[in-house]
């Protein structure tokens, strides 16, 4: 493959989605630096009693890649720089049970001073209705500096964290991650498709050609047709089967709709959902699809996939880190993003999210059991400025991180890089010293701050790990061209309680019935023809008008504020 030149801009979609959440770099410093302005030791006496130290319990959810006490250095800055003490109550690091144990926290009238977990809007919104998590708004007007910032460049998150009653309940979690608004992607091995002198495939028909020629190939030159042509898992965003539907209807795992002209149709029993099962199974039966796609995790898959720089030719993933070894810089170098493929009703979609929709969670709750709301909330606003996000991410300045001598060109045009990350610097929970560095709990990590972090490579440096950022950029904005056009918010929010708990209840059953058919349809364990007519009833059955009804109501809410 050519080496390509970085793309330094954000394509017409890509900027559209930011512009809409506020300015783009205006500052000059992508949002760095001296915009967010409670960093550094101001806050100390501020937060401080008047022994110089506060406590807090908080409520965080543990994992196994560092320790939740004063030997993690991001933990112990920031309660030198705030004078706030910390008494953590562990969650359970498996999501589900996470949010049972919390539940039950919060029901028995025996929880923290300080939730540090993420919640969507509905569950912040219930807690606080109920007087479990105090209402935010006149802090916020006294020390919210850092969130006042946010809100200002991003009005349609400052909407989006008001509740029904008018209150603010949590402090918004901000991940503008660029390459993450188009997921999955499906990833190739570009040196592959040259070897047997074929092009980049537009169409369906042209793609199942060049998979048949690559099923054909003997890449690997071992004489034994071992080679796997597609793979993907049902886990995270690897679904290959969501990339290839996409070609017939724009419909994903989440949403199983799209709208049109402002209306919700529920895509999962049209004719064209239909056609795009009989095309997957198709290629299915032509081995052209890894059985295996629909049942293994996206670690098993990663571990296919790293076998053998020869072993697989595209798998479905958000990013192919999820997949490759970034270490390997040939294989780095040759694997690529393909654009959606035509199919015969005219789609050709790429599946995504937009920034509000994938960051729309929220975190830092103050509970009604805190003697000391003044001194948490101050902890939370931060959190939230540039420099509590680098050490939350990074750990130590000047050892991991730090500021770069003087500012340079980013991988996003109009924003400038101010820092530089220590090449290969990961949280890699086997890594003694970076395990215990970091604490993603609360940050602001908005589009141009990740672009502050990226500076733009040297061509010759475009495969190396450290350049993961950039080769990611480059390869998503070959895709957002192909974004659907009316977008279909995925976290929906309905302010009645009941009408939400509906919503959840059926979207969950049609999710996992959805999910459990395509892969049936497409292995031929369901007969398109003699089961298509029950599939659909059953999908009935699970009161799918219900769903569409209450859908359009969220998503006339979501417009009525994005629109204004």
């Amino acid at each position: 493959m050519k080496r390509k030149t970085i793309i330094t801009r954000i394509t017409a979609i890509g900027l559209a989605a930011i512009m809409l959440l506020g300015g783009c770099g205006s500052s000059g410093n992508g949002g760095s630096g001296d915009t967010q302005g409670t960093d550094g030791g101001s806050a100390a006496t501020e937060t401080g009693g008047e022994d110089g130290q506060v406590t807090l319990t908080v409520a965080v959810q543990v994992n196994d890649k560092g320790e939740y006490s004063d030997a993690n250095y991001a933990i112990r800055w920031i309660q030198e720089q705030t004078g706030v003490n910390f008494e953590f109550v562990s969650l359970p690091s498996d999501g589900a049970e996470a949010e049972t144990k919390l539940t039950l926290m919060l029901a028995s009238d025996s929880y923290p001073d300080v939730i540090c977990y993420a919640l969507d809007k509905h569950k912040m919104v219930k807690f606080g209705e109920e007087g479990i998590f105090v209402p935010l708004n006149d802090l916020y007007e006294q020390y919210g500096d850092n969130m006042k910032t946010f809100f200002e460049d991003r009005p349609l998150y400052a909407q989006n964290a008001y509740a029904p009653d008018g209150n603010i309940y949590g402090f918004p979690i901000a991940n503008e991650c660029y390459h993450c608004t188009a997921y999955p992607k499906l990833w190739y091995n570009s040196e592959w498709l040259e070897s047997l002198n074929l092009t980049e495939p537009t169409t369906t028909e042209e793609l199942k050609e060049v998979l048949m020629a690559v099923r054909d190939s003997d890449y690997n030159g071992n004489g034994n047709a071992d080679e796997i042509v597609l793979t993907g898992s049902p886990k995270w965003d690897c679904q290959i089967e969501w990339w290839l539907m996409n070609s017939f209807v724009p419909c994903d795992k989440t949403t199983l709709s799209y709208a049109k002209d402002g209306k919700v149709i529920f895509a999962c029993n049209t004719d064209e959902f239909k056609q795009g099962l009989a095309y997957m199974h198709d290629l299915f039966e032509n081995g052209l699809i890894d059985p295996t796609a629909f049942s293994q995790t996206s670690d098993q898959m990663q571990q296919v996939v790293r076998s053998d720089e020869k072993k697989v030719f595209a798998y479905a993933a958000d990013h192919f880190g999820m997949g490759i070894d970034l270490e390997n810089e040939h294989l780095n170098s040759v694997i690529a993003a393909l654009p959606p493929v035509e199919g015969p009703t005219g789609a050709r979609y790429q599946l995504h999210n937009d920034y509000v929709d994938q960051s729309s969670q929220y975190s830092w709750f103050i509970t009604d059991k805190c003697k000391n709301p003044e001194a948490a909330f101050k902890v939370g606003d931060f959190l939230m400025g540039d420099e509590s996000t680098m050490v939350q991410q990074y750990g130590e300045k000047d050892k991991n991180w730090g500021e770069l001598d003087e500012p340079t060109a980013s991988i996003m045009e109009g924003v400038d890089a101010v820092y530089w990350i220590t090449p290969g610097f990961t949280s890699n929970e086997n890594d003694e010293y970076n395990k215990n560095t970091w604490w993603t709990q609360l940050y602001n990590n908005r589009a141009e701050f990740r672009a502050a972090m990226s500076p733009l490579p040297a061509a010759e440096d475009m495969y190396k790990p450290e350049s993961y950022e950039a080769r990611l950029f480059e390869e998503t904005a070959k895709v957002d061209d192909y974004f659907y056009p009316e977008y279909l918010p995925k976290k929906i929010f309905l302010e009645d309680s009941d009408e939400s708990d509906r919503f959840n209840t059926i979207q969950v059953s049609l999710q996992e019935y959805v999910k459990t058919s395509m892969a049936q349809f497409i292995t031929g364990e369901m007969d398109l023809e003699k089961d298509w007519d029950s599939y659909v009833s059953t999908i009935e059955g699970y009161d799918v008008a219900t769903y569409v009804q209450l859908y359009q109501k969220a998503f006339d809410s979501y417009n009525s504020v994005a629109n204004k």
